[in-house]
């Protein structure tokens, strides 16, 4: 992207300086500083009205990733991606399957497809499956998205460049001191199949169903709750003399300097930052939702260079925010009933080295575009 006025070459070293700290401060947190696989670190790198838009968009691809699974697709692209990160990034083919995955069915179905081994892993590659959850969202939710007016391509290219930058950021905070069953060729948990091709598109639309009003239930009580929380907020501030004080705004100052790191034009720092926090406590729903002016508030998007537009889109793009916490608990849990404890001691560092994945990427897009 060329340079806009008042902009110069310093913005591409402001979004360097950003990835050089978000690095080390993950090397400096690492559980196992020693063990870490740069290896892994380097090549990841380096690869470089609501309801009425979205129930349809995830209804459809939903059911369309389930009938692509029923017809074998799904399973032969995973096969092929996964041996890529296996053989680029020397991680087990566990973790290269789940992170491979993620972007095409969630953060609560990847580990379907493992679902054999949860039990054996490492759990370091727990942490990794679950930070790749985190990094990305799914193409069951990539269409809303897109009917809200976020970019696809920028969606797109975020959920791509955010594979290795999870697998990358998670051995750097939690590094692999065991030895991995599943360190060689990727093989896929054998998953029930439907009778017919009718069968697998009625699964899937079901399933889009069921997402579409978990959504709409999340955004209606997240949005409910932040209005409540700014209205005790703004009468507080009448006391102490702060006038326009909201959660947004706390939000905004908490995650002011991390947003600056990414390489965000000065006048817009403040705007995203809202935006990341937003997504942390809440979801990237509500995030792209008050990017976008969906939610009925002024579009935040209308207020922003298309430089800051483009990091906020790339920034907001995964599922690590504390409700997804919960979610993924539950998921892993139920398959692995044994590693209920595992996965809940590790399932909060996941999430932030998810959050701080997306961020990466971001990062990487706004130093060399």
């Amino acid at each position: 992207m060329p340079l806009q006025n008042g902009e110069s070459r310093l913005a591409r070293m402001q979004s360097f300086l950003g990835i050089i700290i978000i690095t080390a401060a993950l090397v400096f947190t690492s559980k196992n500083r020693k063990f870490i696989n740069w290896r892994t670190v380097t090549d990841a790198v380096n690869s470089g009205a609501i309801a009425i838009t979205m129930f349809p968009t995830i209804i459809f691809f939903a059911a369309f990733i389930q009938t692509m699974y029923y017809l074998g697709g799904v399973q032969w692209l995973l096969r092929h991606v996964g041996w890529f990160f296996y053989k680029l990034l020397d991680t087990s083919g566990a973790e290269a399957v789940v992170a491979s995955a993620s972007p095409f069915i969630g953060q609560s179905e990847n580990t379907l497809l493992v679902k054999d081994y949860l039990e054996h892993m490492t759990k370091s590659e727990l942490h990794a499956c679950m930070t790749a959850g985190f990094a990305t969202i799914s193409g069951s939710v990539f269409q809303a998205y897109v009917a809200l007016g976020v970019d696809a391509k920028n969606l797109i290219t975020a959920c791509i460049m955010s594979i290795p930058c999870s697998l990358a950021l998670s051995k750097i905070r939690y590094p692999e001191t065991e030895e991995p069953i599943t360190r060689g060729p990727v093989i896929l948990s054998k998953r029930k199949k439907e009778a017919n091709i009718l069968h697998a598109l009625g699964n899937g639309a079901a399933t889009g169903m069921q997402l579409s009003l978990l959504i709409l239930a999340t955004i209606i009580g997240m949005v409910s709750l932040i209005y409540a929380i700014n209205f005790f907020l703004t009468w507080l501030g009448q006391f102490v003399g702060i006038s326009n004080l909201s959660l947004e705004l706390i939000l905004g100052y908490l995650f002011y300097p991390l947003t600056w790191l990414l390489g965000v034009p000065g006048r817009d720092v403040l705007a995203v930052s809202k935006l990341l926090g937003l997504k942390l406590i809440g979801n990237e729903f509500i995030a792209y939702s008050q990017l976008t002016g969906a939610t009925g508030n002024p579009p935040v998007q209308d207020h922003l260079s298309p430089r800051g537009l483009m990091i906020a889109q790339f920034s907001l793009a995964g599922f690590a925010n504390t409700g997804s916490v919960a979610q993924v608990i539950a998921a892993i849990g139920s398959l692995a009933p044994s590693r209920k404890e595992d996965v809940s001691r590790l399932a909060l560092s996941a999430c932030l080295t998810g959050a701080t994945a997306t961020m990466l990427t971001a990062a990487i897009v706004s130093m060399i575009v």
